[in-house]
């Protein structure tokens, strides 16, 4: 099938696979998808995870208390592996596998990680200002400091 090119634009050509009809065509600066997503959607993963914090009352050794629901499903959680359900057992352990349970990060080690990083962090602080200043301005800087001088 041959192409017609002299009455594209008119729309009086053969229509076709990759040849629509010109009144239905896209408009040039109109979007395909005009409303959009609408504003506060929420996925999935934002319902559950909205639901899990909300509060519900219990009553935990004979006084109330308001726990989010999360809070309860641990709880629960725990409990049944304590009285020896099995399936609740390896739910817990395949959790504390996975790193779920395991202790953050002290304050202790992020200071050693300082006190090792510090060197690496000053040489790269050093090389960014040298590339970000020009040379001129550099030996300026220096000598002022040097001479005790404040520009």
């Amino acid at each position: 099938m041959s192409r017609k090119t002299d009455n594209f634009g008119t729309g009086d050509y053969a229509v076709g696979f990759g040849r629509p009809p010109v009144a239905t065509r896209f408009q040039p600066g109109q979007s395909g998808n005009p409303k959009g997503r609408t504003k506060g959607a929420k996925n999935f993963a934002t319902a559950i995870t909205a639901e899990l914090k909300t509060r519900v009352a219990i009553t935990e050794n004979g006084k109330p208390r308001n726990l989010a629901k999360l809070e309860v499903i641990a709880k629960r959680l725990v409990n049944k592996a304590a009285e020896g359900d099995p399936k609740a057992m390896a739910l817990l352990l395949q959790f504390d596998r996975a790193g779920q349970m395991a202790p953050k990060t002290d304050a202790t080690n992020l200071e050693q990680f300082a006190q090792v990083d510090q060197p690496v962090i000053d040489s790269i602080v050093q090389r960014i200002r040298q590339t970000a200043v020009p040379n001129g301005e550099l030996e300026a800087d220096n000598s002022a400091a040097a001479t005790g001088d404040t520009p």
